[in-house]
């Protein structure tokens, strides 16, 4: 009876040392995952931008920023606004009607992007998409497409062949609906391993944080995922467009397959040409709501 007991008692103790084991490790590979994307997404030094250089800019939104002031975010002088719809086969952001509506109201260029993931039919994460976004207007942004090799996408046993497949199918299934092409969203990791010489004439939207982009075909710069803007409480996700306002009515309206008037290239957008600024660790006095910009600072 005693050995009996012992022999039980070894074996409970050698299974507790496995899972403790096992533990260890899943706590490591977290770690060193963590603190490779603290590094390369927060740790860097602020980023100054050349708002003369790129004078349109914007947001990016979900449920995770939760009721939205859209009154006070125009006022802030934000341009434009990607805003969360859909993520893989079958979710649905709970804000994203809500958001799309309001934004609209204050005249702000909206477009939508639906989460790509790895291990999904890339047909049918479009169609969750066009469920919910059912069409676009004439000054709607093209559809986008969040592809991103992070979260849950990392850890994808799918081949890189088969990955690169069901996004082409993605994309072609909303091409097809909304008869342009839609903006692919993605960090410079993932575009250097699925996008780069297999998706160049889709229009970029990059996200990096630290620097520049040194891409001469990105449309929108994804820099700051630390923004401040008016109307939204916590951070928010910042962007530029390429270019002048002029050339960003060009594009909202050509990537739609839509011939620009003149009158419409003249127009001098109200939520326009406002310089963000910048974050800083030092207390500044408490701005009014008229003075205060949208703001960044230094992340996928």
């Amino acid at each position: 009876m005693a050995k009996k007991k012992k022999k039980n008692l070894t074996k409970r103790a050698i299974i507790i040392s496995s899972v403790l084991l096992f533990l260890c490790l899943l706590a490591s590979v977290v770690y060193v995952y963590g603190m490779d994307y603290y590094r390369k997404y927060y740790a860097c030094p602020q980023l100054g931008v050349n708002y003369n250089k790129y004078p349109v800019f914007g947001i990016d939104v979900s449920v995770h920023q939760g009721k939205i002031d859209w009154q006070l975010v125009a006022e802030s002088k934000i341009s434009f606004a990607f805003m969360k719809a859909t993520e893989g086969q079958n979710f649905v952001d709970k804000n994203f009607e809500t958001n799309w509506k309001a934004a609209k109201k204050q005249n702000i260029i909206v477009g939508a992007y639906l989460f790509y993931k790895f291990n999904k039919d890339g047909k049918d994460q479009a169609d969750n998409f066009i469920k919910v976004v059912k069409t676009l207007e004439d000054n709607d942004m093209p559809p986008v497409v969040d592809f991103e090799l992070c979260y849950g996408n990392r850890f994808s046993k799918v081949s890189h062949n088969k990955i690169q497949n069901q996004l082409l199918k993605c994309l072609r299934q909303l091409e097809k609906h909304y008869n342009c092409k839609p903006i692919i969203y993605t960090n410079i990791d993932t575009y250097n391993k699925y996008i780069k010489g297999s998706f160049d004439d889709y229009p970029l939207w990059l996200c990096r944080l630290c620097s520049e982009p040194n891409i001469h075909s990105w449309s929108f710069w994804q820099y700051s995922h630390k923004g401040i803007v008016p109307g939204i409480k916590g951070n928010v996700d910042m962007n530029i467009f390429n270019g002048s306002y002029t050339q960003f009515v060009d594009y909202v309206y050509k990537s739609r397959g839509i011939e620009v008037k003149k009158a419409e290239r003249k127009t001098e957008h109200k939520n326009n040409n406002v310089k963000p600024k910048q974050q800083s660790s030092k207390k500044k006095p408490a701005q009014s709501a008229n003075n205060r910009r949208g703001t960044r600072s230094t992340k996928k």
